[in-house]
């Protein structure tokens, strides 16, 4: 059991790890990208903005999600990666459908992993609130669109 938990707590590192990462990313070009003018038509300055920044921090989640479904089939949990991609997924999500469990001590990863997805979801969301007030801010003043 301990060493299940003590994976489970290495696992959740390496996502803090990465999603540290693909936040730093994201918000360099959000920073990168609120210098620039917006142009005629600034709400497809920052559209165009916002999906990249969205891409980027989604990107982030599912290399993390892949993270732990690499996991599980190391420690033979799942026959297949798609397999354990699903279960990863629905399980960093948080979902939870239950069609997919894990077995024995293994199933305690499971909630480490949601726990782990709630708060890396957490962490992408503040950033894309920050752009949006950001982007709010820069809002030509007096325009429309």
């Amino acid at each position: 059991m301990i060493v299940i938990l003590a994976l489970g707590l290495l696992a959740i590192l390496g996502c803090l790890v990465l999603q540290a990462y693909a936040s730093m990313v994201a918000v360099r070009y959000f920073a990168r990208a609120g210098t620039r003018p917006l142009g005629p038509k600034p709400w497809r300055a920052i559209f165009l903005q916002f999906s990249i920044l969205m891409t980027v921090l989604m990107l982030g989640n599912f290399v993390q999600i892949a993270f732990w479904a690499l996991l599980y089939i190391a420690l033979g949990a799942f026959e297949n990666f798609e397999t354990a991609w699903y279960f990863s997924g629905v399980t960093f999500t948080s979902l939870g459908y239950g069609d997919v469990v894990l077995s024995g001590r293994m199933r305690l990863l499971a909630p480490m992993q949601a726990a782990n997805g709630l708060m890396m979801f957490g962490i992408s969301t503040a950033i894309f609130i920050a752009a949006v007030q950001n982007a709010i801010a820069r809002w030509p003043r007096g325009r429309h669109g």
